[in-house]
């Protein structure tokens, strides 16, 4: 992959936003074990999603703080693998292998599949769409993801990446931890993100809501159009593993509606799924022989 030529003339595009990073992390820098080299390739392809299939270099290195000179060594690596194809100009799209490894990714969580039965049931009586998404440090990750016919679609699907602070799955996640740990997610994730000021308030009310009912509600906070209902589902170790949402348009999904129909349902589903989870995680792995 060869650096962008210079065109005159043109005025610079504002820099995209940096992404949180494991990189950043302390915990790293005394780890004599930690390959910085994969980690900043890995930092590279996690860059790349539903909404961004497509970035080019300049971005990439604003993205992830990096020095361009390393980008563009990184992405000539990540080409020669086949796991980034350019495409016009100097942009690239994860390839193949990407998609692969996704795959693997998403077999490896057998509560997905176990779930999507019943979620899209629960879609479907509803007339919802309901989600099941995990954390990936400062973001989640959607899992599962069932649409009933009546409802309409909010371009999230499996793979989507949504920030943990602004997103209704989030909220649903970050309440099921012990407040001293929501404390310090919220100090690490929250206080640098600029939208935090103007959702703080309504994100307090939905965890005090959790305090008193066991789930959260969002309405219309990211999204004014559609309300959701979110409860955290946690593993063995009493750490919350999932957060299983349900969500439709305000039209349908009053808070009201989510509170007397949406939210008993949600709440009884979760109950099941962490059954299984807990099912799961007790079944040792295979041995190597």
């Amino acid at each position: 992959m060869k650096p962008p030529r210079k065109r005159a003339g043109k005025p610079a595009k504002a820099a995209p936003e940096r992404r949180e990073s494991l990189l950043d992390d302390e915990a790293h820098q005394d780890d004599r074990q930690f390959v910085t080299a994969l980690a900043r390739g890995l930092e590279i392809l996690s860059c790349f999603g539903p909404r961004k299939s497509e970035i080019g270099g300049t971005q990439l290195a604003a993205m992830t703080g990096l020095p361009q000179p390393t980008v563009w060594r990184l992405c000539h690596t990540l080409s020669r693998m086949g796991y980034l194809i350019p495409v016009e100009g100097d942009k690239l799209r994860p390839g193949i292998p990407v998609l692969k490894l996704g795959r693997a990714a998403l077999a490896s969580v057998p509560l997905a599949e176990k779930a999507r039965a019943r979620m899209q049931a629960l879609a479907d009586r509803s007339g919802s769409a309901s989600g099941l998404a995990a954390r990936d440090g400062g973001r989640v990750v959607f899992v599962q993801q069932c649409l009933s016919e009546a409802q309409l679609v909010m371009n999230l699907r499996v793979g989507t990446r949504l920030s943990l602070i602004t997103s209704a799955a989030g909220w649903g996640l970050l309440a099921g931890f012990p407040q001293a740990e929501r404390d310090k997610l919220i100090e690490t994730y929250a206080l640098p993100n600029p939208r935090w000021p103007q959702t703080e308030p309504a994100f307090r009310e939905a965890m005090r809501d959790f305090a008193e009912r066991g789930y959260i509600l969002n309405i219309g906070v990211f999204h004014k159009s559609y309300n959701t209902a979110a409860v955290p589902i946690y593993g063995r170790d009493g750490r919350p593993a999932y957060a299983l949402t349900c969500a439709g348009s305000s039209a349908t999904h009053s808070p009201a509606f989510l509170r007397k129909v949406i939210a008993p349902e949600l709440m009884k589903l979760a109950a099941e799924l962490q059954a299984d989870l807990h099912a799961i995680e007790a079944v040792p792995p295979p041995r190597r022989g």
